[in-house]
């Protein structure tokens, strides 16, 4: 068919201006590929499958890890609240409290009970030498391969310095950007030692329709005491703990429509200009057979082709970046990964195709409707 050969002839016709079209396209492309992957990634976050009846025990009116403090004996009073099924101490210790992109968070748990509580799965390492050597560390795969870690390295961090023994993959997303250690070794080596304290207690429950009604039997256990309780499910505290990334998010969204507006203005700017050049063109097409539903293809047709070219330079622009960079965003001991599912590109895609029609079907109208001796006398 003729027809694809005319469209191609006719973008080759202003290099130039081609080339200059289709890499703001891809610039804004990319740009909303990488907010709908940060959407994604936190969404993973989010949907946790023990999340439902998991509750996080946290400090009352504390809103950082590094300033969460609950003394261990309340790990065995709650494990006595009717409905309780376990009891994990954790220590977390990180290296920003707020939104960063270089997020390195220690958890330090008891072994056993730790191994026992998440769903790891080791895929490279040790796990005897984890529950044996004291300064030993499990480290997710995510936090492994943006540091280019590798079992037998060792990682100092914050005067921490622990061997990797082992790279472990979870069912729980923000955990594969974690360094699990064990509770003495992390709460003896941080900067402020913390001796018969942890940070939070992840509770888990037997029934997870009375989640919230385990999480108020615990706060009232310790309404009184020196150290309050909030306890949450873990999707609440997962909710408050990425709320600053979330208020970046929903800018983000924002960005990613403007995003959409620029590429809907310069494949419409630029094919409205390759129209009003080739008017005398359309004419004599027209006086060789070809009908105004062709016409109109074609200009369509180079709309959407501009509109394609831009967005496959910017979705494989924005997939080669992340995994390059291995990019994270993280606040609070939570680690978001940009998620880059092959839906995500066919979205960007479908975008493109789209505001490609949107952008060509106007000036596709207008050529095709303009009488054939007007435009031969242009």
């Amino acid at each position: 068919m003729k027809l694809p050969r005319l469209v191609l002839k006719n973008l080759l016709r202003r290099p130039g201006r081609t080339l200059l079209s289709i890499g703001g396209i891809g610039s804004a492309l990319l740009l909303f590929v990488l907010v709908e992957s940060l959407s994604l990634g936190l969404d993973q976050a989010m949907s946790g499958t023990d999340a439902a009846r998991t509750l996080v025990v946290y400090r009352k009116n504390r809103y950082c890890p590094q300033t969460s403090n609950l003394p261990d004996v309340y790990s065995a009073r709650i494990e006595e609240v009717d409905g309780v099924e376990s009891v994990l101490p954790v220590q977390v210790f990180l290296n920003n409290c707020r939104a960063s992109v270089d997020l390195v968070t220690f958890q330090g748990a008891p072994v056993e009970r730790m191994l026992a509580s998440r769903n790891l799965t080791l895929v490279d390492g040790e796990l005897d030498r984890f529950i044996q050597e004291d300064d030993a560390a499990l480290v997710g795969i995510d936090f492994a391969e943006r540091k280019g870690l590798r079992v037998g390295q060792k990682f100092p961090f914050g005067g921490i310095d622990v061997k990797v023994v082992g790279i472990f993959t979870s069912t729980e997303a923000p955990e594969e950007s974690l360094i699990l250690t064990h509770l003495d070794f992390l709460r003896y080596s941080m900067p402020m030692p913390k001796d018969g304290s942890v940070t939070q207690f992840e509770v888990k429950v037997s029934d997870s329709s009375r989640a919230k009604e385990i999480a108020a039997e615990i706060d009232a256990l310790f309404a009184h005491a020196e150290e309050p309780t909030d306890t949450r499910p873990q999707v609440a505290f997962l909710e408050r703990a990425t709320k600053d990334l979330s208020m970046i998010l929903g800018f983000g969204r924002w960005l990613g429509l403007a995003c959409v507006a620029v590429v809907l203005s310069l494949v419409a700017n630029t094919v409205f200009m390759s129209v009003r050049e080739r008017v005398r063109e359309f004419g004599v097409l027209r006086t060789l057979g070809f009908g105004e539903g062709l016409v109109a293809l074609l200009v369509v047709g180079e709309a959407i082709s501009l509109a394609v070219l831009g967005a496959a330079l910017g979705v494989g622009g924005a997939y080669a970046l992340l995994a390059l960079t291995d990019l994270t965003i993280g606040t609070e001991g939570v680690s978001v990964v940009f998620a880059t599912p092959p839906a995500l590109a066919l979205r960007g895609l479908g975008v493109a195709v789209v505001v490609g029609v949107v952008a060509g079907l106007a000036p596709a109208v207008s050529s095709a409707r303009l009488p054939i001796v007007r435009s031969l006398r242009s």
